[in-house]
């Protein structure tokens, strides 16, 4: 008898296992546009992206049994996507949706409605709303921060933990092409005084390097000594699409024996910003393209690493004249490149770090925390803001403050203050902090005023600047006409935007009755969908529509439409 109930306890945890391992979301052709773990601004990718054929409104499958954990629509991020906690203590995310099923969509309308907002997060509770295994729960779309239809897809372990879905599927998708080499780097590594390791940001040497075939390159021979660290430039390519997509893992060895590894198929939430201290941050905010560090500083707290095998760097010393130093480069399906890099000990002078002078530099002790009062302006810095000591460059001209460059990656906020006593109080309700960009442009930051000044919390090092906008919102009616009939008309659109402070809200009403606006900040198109049936009393209709920025300035715009009641 207990043998008979073990074996009944067995097969049950194997169906719960096995239960969402083997479809995808989507039934049709499955071609990536984006791998797991791949190199994102300020992150690694959480799940997989599937292509959806340049087309929205394929049918979204739930990929087992469980119940809605989340429902979220944001502007940005992921858009309109659904959270379902499964029964085997896994969850999945859908995200760039259209739409959610009908059922799914009554109830987020309805939420909608109620809070007079279209953004939303909700976490429903345990089995309020049950999904069974295949059951169509959206449709595929481009919401959000997204740049083509697709969906994206994601595996959670039941403490919330991104996995691979490629590791829970009964076939692979198809890749034969070996990681793309685009570039290997090197640069010497420095104790300074206290023994701590020391080098200049974006002080990367390029390697010249030969391809032998396909997956094999072999290097001119680095002549060199003491301390070495390495780093790649490279991405993966699968069959069938011409996107860029990340590496699955990296190793590196030294005359056979190895001193990195990296697997990207392991990572949680709190620490993937951290990205930042895996790339060179400073080479990428410069020229766009991401050095791969093959090793480990102590600032840098990654779980990717096998840390077993120490840091990764390799020192070159007359012990041994000749090394040779190789990187393999893998993606999901096992596809191999091979770097081959002959090392010949040098036994010439080591560089210096150049000395850093300037009137205007700080140096920062990351341990501690810093007040800096400037004469229109203040700087507050925390302790652990950086993930090392460093110098920075501070200046201040008017209502202009230069906080260095973005090439220095921040972990903690900086909090930046403009001084507003110098200004009329008519004017300073106009007034908002403005980032600057490399091109004479800018974005909003932030308004908010706290005694007499106005304060931002910024995640980026750069240019800050104070400025006023006047002028209000622009409004523009893109398929309906005053006195026009629109019986057959599924959507409102309406064009508005702001080139100052930007879009704060936006509300409409119909014959008084507010009505839900759909927002595409990307191409500033707001749309009311008629099926919402908010103006199906009378057949005349007063549409009044309210815009805001983000100083206050507002716009109307008030239109008599007809529709046929059905």
């Amino acid at each position: 008898m207990r043998a008979y109930l073990f074996l009944i306890i067995i097969l049950l945890s194997s169906q719960l296992k096995s239960q969402n391992s083997g479809d995808y979301p989507v039934d049709i052709p499955i071609i990536l546009s984006s791998s797991f773990g791949e190199l994102r601004p300020n992150h690694f990718h959480s799940g997989i992206d599937i292509k959806t054929q340049g087309i929205e409104g394929f049918e979204v499958f739930s990929i087992g049994d469980g119940y809605i954990s989340r429902i979220q629509i944001t502007l940005g991020g992921n858009g309109k996507a659904l959270y379902i906690k499964h029964d085997n203590g896994q969850s999945s995310v859908y995200a760039h949706l259209k739409e959610f099923s009908p059922r799914i969509e009554q109830i987020v309308k309805n939420i909608q409605y109620s809070n007079k907002s279209y953004t939303l997060r909700k976490y429903p509770k345990a089995d309020e709303y049950r999904i069974s295994k295949k059951e169509v729960i959206g449709y595929s779309g481009n919401t959000g921060r997204s740049t083509a239809p697709h969906l994206h897809y994601e595996l959670r372990d039941e403490n919330d933990k991104p996995l691979n879905p490629m590791a829970y599927k009964s076939y692979a998708v198809e890749d034969t092409i070996p990681p793309i080499l685009l570039d290997v780097y090197f640069k010497k590594i420095f104790l300074d005084d206290r023994g701590v390791l020391s080098y200049n940001q974006s002080d990367f040497s390029k390697l010249n390097l030969k391809k032998i075939n396909s997956s094999i390159y072999v290097s001119d021979t680095l002549k060199i000594n003491g301390l070495i660290g390495f780093g790649v430039n490279s991405y993966d390519k699968m069959n069938n699409t011409w996107n860029k997509m990340g590496l699955s893992s990296i190793e590196t060895n030294v005359n056979g024996e190895k001193v990195f590894e990296m697997d990207f198929n392991k990572f949680s939430f709190d620490e993937w910003g951290h990205i930042n201290n895996f790339i060179d941050y400073a080479t990428y905010k410069k020229f766009k393209y991401r050095i791969q560090k093959l090793f480990i500083e102590k600032s840098n707290p990654l779980s990717m690493y096998n840390r077993k095998l120490g840091d990764g760097f390799v020192e070159i010393n007359e012990d041994e004249l000749n090394y040779l130093y190789t990187i393999k480069l893998s993606d999901y399906n096992k596809n191999l490149t091979e770097v081959l890099i002959p090392i010949e000990f040098d036994d010439g002078q080591e560089k210096k770090i150049k000395e850093v002078n300037s009137d205007h530099l700080y140096y920062i002790n990351n341990d501690s925390i810093y007040d800096i009062n400037l004469k229109n302006s203040s700087i507050k810095i925390f302790n652990n803001t950086f993930y090392s000591d460093t110098f920075l460059d501070f200046t201040e001209k008017k209502d202009y403050l230069h906080l260095d460059m973005d090439t220095i990656a921040l972990l903690k906020p900086i909090t930046i203050k403009f001084n507003l006593n110098r200004y009329e109080k008519s004017m300073v309700d106009k007034l908002f902090i403005a980032k600057m960009d490399d091109i004479g442009g800018y974005s909003f930051v932030s308004n908010s005023i706290q005694n007499d000044k106005m304060i931002a919390r910024v995640k980026t090092l750069g240019d800050y600047q104070l400025n006023s906008d006047t002028i209000p919102p622009r409004v523009n009616l893109l398929n309906i006409r005053e006195n026009q009939w629109v019986s057959n008309l599924k959507k409102i659109k309406i064009k508005i935007s702001d080139k100052q402070s930007g879009i704060k809200s936006y509300n409409a009403w119909i014959n008084g009755q507010w009505v839900l606006l759909e927002y595409n900040p990307a191409k500033g198109i707001l749309s009311y969908d008629f099926r919402d049936n908010v103006n199906s009393s009378t057949t005349r209709n007063n549409l009044l529509i309210n815009i805001e920025d983000n100083s206050g300035n507002i716009s109307e715009s008030e239109t008599i439409f007809y529709r046929k009641i059905k």
